[in-house]
């Protein structure tokens, strides 16, 4: 289905701008294409970030060319420089917004190579091809609002339904379990790596609708409840005063409690399954907590099944059932780790001025258009991480390939078509097996490089011309500057994974340690934040023990920020601020003994539970807490916590 999808809407986009009579119809059917998603809202939501970040890269590049129309190495450096930017924005926005970030270099470079030879045409030729993107975003849109309105609103109810199941399934085992498991701390690990994945399809569900764009704060509110109860989870499997008669009655009580709800009627009744939810959580609130470590139990229950009941509520939502509208604060910026970033944004502007500069030595008339395809490779796939050099060798020989059957396409088949619908006939005929191969899973970014290559290759402008030269040296230029992008991920590869994740690591106990030092702001929103973005940007190849310790990191700056607004006794501040000054400095021993003078003062039960959650962590993660922070991430201390 998809494939009729991308041969439709191509061929619509075709139609308009043949029927405007504008002269490069195939930037606004590369533009639907490009688009083209398997469900409509991440279509509707790339096609609105594909036009902010057109219409910025048309103003700079505009800009630019009026500032350095008559000195041309200024004008290369200054474009490299942009793309380098864009690079760097691409790696640290996400989503959507790093695409947009992409295509704001990609339009820079299209704009350079289009005006190179006569710079005065930059305003003109920039509205031509803003409009011609546009013209391309709403033929995709269109027909995935015809064909497959609901994909991803579907998909977002699937993915809910899942982790559902995992957290209740994982938590209840936990309850029953005298200690922690590997099998344990797996479970706990993928319900963890679901957050980054949950994101982006709220996105696209958001996208999909503006009933669902009017109540996204109770989709983002569904996504922080899951975060919550995975604290919760957290605290609980950490506590080894739960094996006595009453903790263990206590256990079997929750766990009963817990039974009564089964995950998979989320989508088949998720009305019946949120009353059930609203009555498991009226009785576990009325069950009495005899102690501290009780009370940590029911309230972990408690997250948990609130987390379950807004899974329910945001399903509900998804079928237009939903109740009232939620208000969600915007989550402050933040930046996971900078170096990935850094080498993306070098990357892109040494991949750009390097084919620029060969381009101007040699006076290579296409030279232009590899740059072009040099900042494609590299701005698209500079936010994949470890797999980019692997998705960029694969854009590269799509694109080798559709050169190939281009020219076939070219020289032996469009000549002899005289009418549009012939030539959509034939467009169909290639675009259909490369939509099909591109929407299954094997190598899908070679037949994403064939479609995106596919109409520049083949000219179809209005008229038509038809230049054996004209092929050869833009084929050349295409599959010469995907290449030179390829070569740049290999000249500066990406960071390991193994890197990646003990520099994210390193980073947040650097952070923590300033929380703790009073350098930082005590701002639990953006604590969140940040140590949430650290959680989904590690690799899969991080081990449980450091996705422990991130999480555990996470507890330990909410616990600290929570302490630091309830105590208002000048006593006990000071008693937590040299307790917090040991733990900065990883001196353990002491900052326990002041953590337990703290926990003998007199305090709600609040501020005791989050001195326990603390000192739980202090002993599940002494190797973290006292070893000495890399911010290169090369170091190699031994994790022999649990995660």
């Amino acid at each position: 289905m998809f494939g009729v999808r991308l041969a439709t809407s191509v061929c619509l986009a075709l139609y308009i701008t043949y029927f405007l009579e504008l002269q490069n119809s195939f930037w606004a059917a590369t533009t639907a294409a490009i688009v083209c998603q398997p469900n409509l809202g991440a279509s509707l939501q790339k096609g609105r970030y594909r036009v902010i970040g057109t219409i910025i890269g048309a103003l700079v590049m505009v800009a630019l060319l009026g500032l350095f129309a008559q000195d041309r190495n200024a004008l290369v450096l200054s474009l490299a420089l942009w793309c380098g930017l864009c690079g760097f924005a691409v790696v640290m926005l996400r989503n959507f917004a790093s695409y947009a970030a992409g295509l704001a270099g990609i339009t820079s470079a299209i704009i350079f190579a289009d005006t190179i030879g006569d710079p005065t045409s930059a305003f003109f030729l920039a509205i031509a091809r803003v409009s011609e993107i546009g013209i391309g975003i709403g033929a995709a849109a269109l027909v995935i609002l015809v064909t497959d309105f609901g994909a991803a609103g579907r998909h977002l109810a699937g993915m809910l339904e899942d982790t559902a199941g995992q957290l209740a399934a994982g938590f209840r085992a936990t309850l029953h379990a005298q200690d922690e498991t590997p099998e344990l701390r797996t479970a706990r690990r993928n319900v963890t790596r679901a957050l980054g994945p949950l994101n982006i399809a709220i996105d696209n569900a958001i996208g999909e609708s503006s009933y669902l764009q009017s109540r996204s704060g109770n989709l983002r509110a569904t996504a922080a409840a899951l975060l919550t109860a995975l604290l919760g989870w957290r605290n609980v499997t950490y506590r080894h005063d739960l094996a006595g008669a009453g903790a263990v009655s206590l256990k079997r009580q929750l766990g009963s409690q817990l039974g009564r709800l089964d995950p998979a009627q989320i989508v088949r009744d998720p009305a019946r399954f949120r009353d059930i939810c609203r009555q498991v959580l009226a009785d576990i609130r009325a069950i009495p907590s005899t102690d501290l470590a009780s009370g940590m139990v029911v309230d972990a229950a408690r997250d948990v099944v609130i987390s379950l009941e807004m899974m329910a509520d945001s399903v509900m939502l998804l079928r237009g059932q939903g109740g009232e509208r939620r208000s969600w604060p915007t989550p402050p910026m933040v930046l996971a780790d900078p170096l990935p970033a850094l080498l993306g944004g070098v990357r892109v502007f040494a991949a750009v001025l390097a084919t620029a500069t060969f381009s101007i030595v040699t006076a290579w008339p296409s030279g232009p258009f590899a740059v072009v395809f040099a900042a494609v490779a590299t701005l698209v796939f500079g936010s994949f991480g470890d797999q980019a050099r692997a998705l960029a060798k694969d854009y590269t020989m799509g694109a080798a390939l559709m050169a190939v059957v281009g020219g076939v396409l070219y020289f032996g088949v469009l000549p002899s078509l005289s009418s549009f619908p012939a030539l959509v006939a034939a467009l169909a005929l290639v675009l259909v097996p490369i939509g099909i191969m591109q929407a299954g899973t094997w190598h899908p970014i070679v037949f994403l490089a064939m479609s995106i290559a596919s109409l520049p290759l083949l000219g179809v402008g209005n008229p038509i011309a038809y230049s054996a030269s004209g092929y050869f040296n833009l084929a050349l230029a295409l599959v010469s500057g995907s290449a030179i992008g390829t070569l740049f991920f290999v000249v500066m590869p990406v960071i390991e994974p193994e890197v990646r994740a003990r520099r994210l690591l390193a980073l947040s106990l650097r952070d923590f340690r300033s929380l703790a030092r009073g350098e930082r702001p005590a701002a639990p929103a953006r604590w969140t934040e940040l140590l949430a973005r650290r959680i989904e940007a590690l690799p899969p190849q991080a081990t449980s023990e450091q996705a422990g310790g991130l999480m555990a990191l996470l507890a330990l700056g909410r616990a600290v920020l929570s302490l630091l607004r309830a105590l208002p006794g000048e006593a006990e501040r000071g008693v937590l601020s040299q307790a917090l000054g040991a733990l900065a400095a990883g001196q353990l021993a002491s900052a326990r003994v002041a953590f337990g003078a703290l926990s003998r003062m007199p305090a709600q039960m609040h501020v005791r539970t989050q001195v326990t959650v603390i000192l739980d962590a202090m002993e599940s993660h002494s190797g973290l807490l006292t070893s000495p922070a890399d911010t290169g991430g090369l170091f190699g201390f031994h994790l022999d916590e649990r995660g």
